[in-house]
């Protein structure tokens, strides 16, 4: 059963990381139809959606955050901050919340809704660029 165990944090957050980046092309989709001033009939479909995969790539994200820690401390036995794979995930997961937090705001009230918009779609791609680096940073980490 061990064998597999070290494996279980990379696929989770390969899992959070597709549900970041099927959120992000949803909400690219609603930046292109504000430019363009064009609201379709499914504009408030695709807003639930984008808000749905965000939020669903956020708790796999921020889960498998924690699941990497616990899973090198008990499982593995290793020291956490052993590698850069720890302080890049750390600043990108920061960054995640961050612009999720944004994301809430925008949500629940209409104050300031175009700043909270462009740090929004700002923070949350970069974080996930950030993520991929950390992927790539992981790998050497796999056993």
């Amino acid at each position: 059963m061990d064998e597999w165990l070290p494996f279980l944090h990379p696929l989770w957050q390969g899992v959070g990381l597709a549900l970041g980046f099927a959120a992000l092309r949803e909400g690219l989709v609603l930046r292109q139809q504000r430019r363009q001033r064009r609201h379709t009939t499914g504009h408030g479909t695709r807003q639930a959606r984008h808000i749905r995969l965000g939020k669903a790539s956020w708790w796999m994200l921020a889960s498998g955050y924690l699941l990497g820690i616990a899973e090198l401390l008990w499982v593995r036995g290793e020291p956490v901050m052993r590698s850069a794979h720890f302080y890049f995930a750390t600043l990108a997961f920061g960054l995640l919340c961050w612009g999720v937090l944004y994301g809430l705001a925008m949500q629940y009230s209409t104050s300031n809704y175009a700043a909270r918009r462009d740090l929004h779609g700002f923070l949350l791609p970069l974080a996930l660029m950030i993520m991929v680096v950390v992927a790539l940073l992981g790998l050497s980490l796999l056993p």
